[in-house]
């Protein structure tokens, strides 16, 4: 337990400071001491992971209970820190990664009024996310799962003076809701059932469990539906492009290091249960593989740099839970890994172009940038190269480590739509490469003025394109810290890294290869681009997300909203019933009040006047009166 109290408290210490104190301190000051505490906790996580790592594989556990939370009311919940392999994992990215945003951060908002207030928003997210993944049962995972959605509900809406951005930040809050129900309901079922909620207690049992049960599959599918909505599965994903309303920042921390990929971790945590649940297990699966190739096609026609890289997150999340349905667990969390570097690298380079250019995101005003951003570019390139699956970057691993266990389990049309997908996914990263740093610029006023963006920002950019580029050779390490934890309940087919037939892999690269030069020839050869405010005629469908918005309000939004308003008649109509009786009994009591009169004669002479009645209508009862 000693220093995983501290690895979470210090970002929530930053939080705290930061909004009381943020009118007394100098301009720069949120911004250093926010990402000061972010880093101190990652190297303490370093340190607990190093405390980790000396104890037996198979015993590789810190854990400890703070308090007892819930008592007298049946089965006890204890507030648990717990860290194993699977959550120093998170643990590293979130405080490492984050420890870097924070830090381009500074150089990002130094010109936003609202700086103290984002940089503690930005610590109480890591602090949500901490409390997530250090949790030692689901009670307390529940909790930091709420939390997290509150903190990016801040993040997202944080220009709230945008109407977009308040639409977003509500959006992204209601659809994890719906998410979060769900868990709520797997939670409730497994406690009821089990009478507890700590991994350790439900492990055990789930040792001992056969499979197919329909209470396993339930519970699984419920659970399902919060990482779902969370990492933004088909079809609860449409919060994520919109969720680009918030400073990029904000994108580079929910989008690649942390709150999107908190489903992935709830997956890959609760894997005793999924192998009970084969339904729900082959579903997991079915629907990443979708999601993959569904938000890669709609990446293709998308005009605004971040909303490239927003729905490209949506495809190589798809990956992460393909991994998951396939049973591999260890590959997903590779994959995470490499993700959190690449993606962390483009969105925070995108920032530095659209600080450099102003503010502007569309596609259509950008080019020729190489020159001016240098450093910039090259890092752009490297996690291009890296979410493309060329080798020897950090993606192309991760990604074949999925690919490889996908087609030896015999998911082979899981296989060819994640094969296919890479391809896409070359295409679309290539164009917007291409359409930002190469060729002539598209809007000279904003190119005259464009610049490499200061060291501050450079520097956590050019880093994070290192580990995008070295990221891969993680995987031999990785493979070790996870496998024996996996294999406890799962078996070492599914632990451990492994890999297709080599044919695979050649189709695999060679279909990035061909989707590569493709995307030179459309957009450096021939100098394709967009034009602004408008859009082909094929791209229109996919400009707009397959009309996925459309789609949710006529079949969910609209119906509610129908049925809402018969509701609201109906408690007009109830309401109206009450107010009447409400004003009846007003008029009788204005009727009945000039009796009150307050003089003590007139009350003594109405009780005398009472008493009489009542004497005589007894007397008159009993025959004493004829």
């Amino acid at each position: 337990m000693q220093g995983l109290i501290e690895i979470l408290v210090l970002p929530l210490i930053g939080a705290a400071t930061i909004t009381a104190f943020k009118g007394l301190m100098p301009k720069r000051l949120p911004g250093i001491w926010a990402s000061f505490l972010v880093a101190v906790s990652f190297i303490l996580s370093v340190v607990a992971d190093v405390r980790l790592s000396s104890l037996p594989a198979s015993h590789r556990v810190i854990t400890g209970v703070l308090w007892n939370w819930v008592t007298g009311f049946g089965p006890a919940i204890h507030f648990r820190l717990f860290l194993d392999p699977l959550s120093a994992v998170w643990l590293l990215i979130i405080t490492g990664v984050g420890a870097l945003i924070h830090i381009y951060s500074i150089g990002y908002m130094h010109d936003d009024a609202g700086e103290p207030r984002f940089f503690s928003y930005l610590n109480f997210f890591i602090f949500s996310m901490l409390l997530l993944v250090l949790a030692g049962n689901l009670a307390i995972l529940l909790i930091g799962w709420a939390l997290v959605g509150l903190a990016s509900y801040f993040l997202i809406g944080f220009w709230y003076d945008r109407p977009t951005a308040v639409a977003a930040a509500k959006k992204a809050f209601v659809m994890n809701t719906l998410g979060d129900v769900g868990i709520l309901l797997g939670i409730a079922l497994l406690y009821i059932h089990y009478h507890g909620v700590s991994y350790q207690h439900l492990f055990q049992i789930f040792n001992h469990a056969s499979p197919g049960s329909a209470f396993f599959e339930w519970s699984a599918f419920l659970l399902y539906i919060g990482a779902m909505a969370k990492s933004a599965q088909f079809p609860l994903h449409m919060w994520l492009a919109d969720a680009m309303e918030g400073p990029t920042p904000v994108s580079a921390l929910i989008h690649a290091a942390t709150m999107v990929t908190a489903g992935v971790y709830l997956m890959t945590r609760l894997y005793p249960l999924l192998r009970l649940a084969p339904v729900t297990h082959e579903l997991i699966g079915v629907i990443g593989a979708f999601t993959a190739i569904f938000a890669a096609s709609i990446a293709f026609f998308q005009q605004d740099i971040k909303k490239v890289l927003a729905y490209s997150t949506l495809s190589q999340l798809g990956y992460m839970f393909l991994g998951v349905g396939v049973g591999a667990y260890t590959a997903s969390v590779f994959h995470f890994m490499t993700h959190a570097f690449f993606k962390a690298t483009l969105f925070l380079a995108a920032g530095s172009v659209i600080h450099a250019l102003s503010g502007e995101q569309d596609l259509s005003q950008m080019g020729g940038l190489a020159k001016k951003m240098p450093w910039t570019m090259a890092s752009f390139l490297v996690a291009t190269l890296a979410i493309s699956g060329i080798p020897p970057f950090s993606g192309y691993f991760s990604k074949e480590a999925i690919l490889g266990q996908a087609y030896t389990s015999g998911h082979f049309l899981l296989w060819a739509i994640g094969v296919f997908t890479a391809g896409m996914t070359t295409f679309y990263m290539f164009r917007l490469f291409f359409l930002t740093f190469t060729g002539k610029p598209r809007n000279q006023a904003l190119h005259a003025h464009a610049h490499e963006a200061p060291a501050v920002m450079t520097i956590p950019v050019v880093m994070l394109g290192v580990l995008s580029l070295i990221g891969g050779f993680f995987g031999h390490w990785l493979n070790g810290w996870l496998a024996p934890a996996f294999h406890q309940y799962a078996g070492a087919g599914f632990a451990a890294l492994g890999s297709g037939p080599l044919f695979g892999t050649i189709l695999t690269v060679g279909l990035a290869v061909m989707a590569f030069l493709v995307a030179y020839w459309l957009y450096v050869a021939r100098n394709t681009a967009p034009k602004a405010g408008t859009q082909s005629a094929p791209g229109v469908w996919l400009l707009n997300a397959w009309g996925m918005d459309n789609v949710w309000f006529a079949f969910v939004v609209n119906p509610l909203k129908g049925l809402g308003t018969v509701m609201l008649a109906v408690e007009r109509g109830i309401l109206a019933s009450v107010v009447g009786i409400a004003d009846g009994v007003q008029a009788w009591a204005s009727d009945l009040a000039p009796i009150q009169t307050g003089y003590v004669r007139r009350y003594a002479l109405s009780i005398m006047v009472g008493v009489v009645a009542l004497l005589a209508y007894y007397l008159f009862r009993v025959g004493f009166i004829s």
